[in-house]
């Protein structure tokens, strides 16, 4: 019998949304303001009874502490994306409540994903989150880079949800089932049906070589939207990744595990290779966020040695600086709109102390430039993938990491040494200067005082 108590979390989404349907027509800040405090509530629930809601189910214990963190994680992510979306759209006249039922549909899908035992139900949460993606990418409908980033992003994205429906079903004919955790002794078919639904998941984290939507889709979308691209619904899909490579011991499969580490060494080289020769600041961060990811492979490879906590601890790094960077970006704007070239940053510390500053402290945080908290997270990363036994790839690894800190680096000394030859624009955005300021404190004062994140993410995996 079907226990809905487990379920609680999605219903409460779902209600959010018929809630948002009927407010929206009538008040978008009222149907905002709902959702903000509606997922505040969700985080309380989830924080006191998260563990309840999954107690009757057929999961490891550690499964579970995966099931509540990521979607607490998710929900405070949602509260301050939301917190954050009103004046970018109002700035491109694109603020409409239905833009908040597309992030709802998006969150609700990964939770979906997150929660998901078999890959059906996966599928259906993953394409739940992806065609709200596609509608978020393609919202400014009067912009043809917008409509071109939404018709890119919906094209490849049906290639690779039907990668991901012949692999399920070739994983089917071979098994005669679809539940995760009842699948072994794979034969050949399906190793081929396994392939195919990771191909279909690195498309949707956007690691190379099945990146190529990535640099376009982030440039063509409204910058708010890129945001959350590069944030929330990638974190989901990485968590579900993750419960696929451990559950299904891909560490243990020749064929698969080869091609994990392929992809794994070709996202590290291709997204700083890529973000060296850009010129577009949203093109920049797509490769940067292909470099990221290949160092979340590495740590989902390496979890044996150092725990899930390794890669909890990468992602939760990564979202704030992301977050950080975007709101900051946000935040600026020209007679022309917003900042779009890297070359507009220059001279940004005579016109902004606090946004440089932030700017710089996020930038060496994803080089990975001690004492800043992405540091940590690429040392906790290369020390468990260097106990796995992955040396070349940790050696990859820091090479381009290396590579990574001359672009950051070219950054930063044009937005502090060279003259701005561009006038800012007071945009008054309140919420999106507490969010990078408190995001740079965050990043910046980890090695002062870093035990209430390596505590929480430790204590939910022992």
């Amino acid at each position: 019998m079907i226990n809905l108590f487990q379920f609680i979390p999605e219903i409460f989404i779902l209600s959010l949304i018929l809630i948002t349907l009927c407010f929206g027509l009538f008040n978008k800040d009222r149907a905002i303001s709902l959702n903000t405090l509606g997922f505040i509530l969700l985080s309380i629930l989830l924080l006191n009874y998260g563990k309840d809601f999954y107690s009757s189910t057929q999961i490891t214990l550690n499964t579970i502490n995966l099931f509540v963190l990521s979607k607490i994680i998710l929900s405070i992510g949602s509260i301050l994306f939301i917190l954050l979306l009103k004046r970018p759209l109002k700035n491109e006249n694109l603020y409409r409540y239905e833009y908040v039922l597309f992030l709802l549909f998006a969150i609700l899908g990964s939770f979906v994903l997150i929660s998901s035992n078999n890959f059906l139900t996966a599928f259906i949460g993953l394409e739940l989150q992806s065609l709200s993606l596609y509608l978020m990418a393609a919202f400014n409908t009067k912009n043809l880079s917008s409509n071109e980033a939404g018709i890119k992003y919906f094209s490849l994205g049906a290639l690779s949800s039907g990668f991901l429906l012949f692999g399920i079903s070739m994983i089917y004919y071979d098994t005669g089932s679809f539940n995760i955790q009842n699948l072994d002794n794979f034969t050949a078919i399906s190793e081929i049906g396994l392939s195919l639904v990771l191909i279909s998941l690195f498309f949707k984290v956007s690691a190379a070589p099945f990146h190529i939507w990535t640099p376009d889709v982030y440039e063509g979308s409204p910058t708010i939207s890129t945001l959350f691209f590069a944030t929330l619904p990638k974190f989901a899909s990485l968590i579900f990744l993750f419960r696929v490579y451990q559950e299904l011991n891909i560490s243990d499969i020749k064929s698969l595990n080869y091609i994990f580490q392929m992809v794994c060494a070709i996202s590290l080289l291709v997204g700083v290779y890529g973000a060296i020769t850009q010129k577009v600041i949203k093109r920049l961060l797509a490769f940067s966020s292909i470099n990221h990811i290949g160092f979340m492979l590495l740590g989902i490879m390496s979890y044996q040695f150092m725990s899930e906590g390794t890669l909890f601890f990468y992602l939760i790094i990564y979202l704030i600086t992301t977050f950080g960077i975007f709101a900051v970006l946000l935040n600026l704007r020209t007679v022309d709109g917003e900042f779009t070239k890297i070359s507009q940053l220059k001279g940004l510390r005579f016109t902004s102390n606090s946004k440089s500053i932030s700017m710089l402290v996020f930038f060496f945080s994803l080089a990975g430039i001690p004492p800043f908290a992405g540091f940590f997270a690429k040392f906790f990363i290369l020390s468990a993938s260097i106990n796995d036994g992955f040396i070349l790839l940790s050696i990859i690894a820091v090479l381009s990491s290396v590579i990574a800190a001359f672009y950051y680096l070219t950054i930063i000394k044009n937005m502090f040494f060279n003259k701005s030859e561009i006038e800012l624009l007071d945009d008054n955005n309140k919420t999106g200067k507490v969010m990078f300021i408190s995001s740079g404190i965050i990043i910046t004062l980890f090695f002062i005082y870093p035990d209430p994140l390596i505590n929480l993410v430790d204590n939910l995996f022992k």
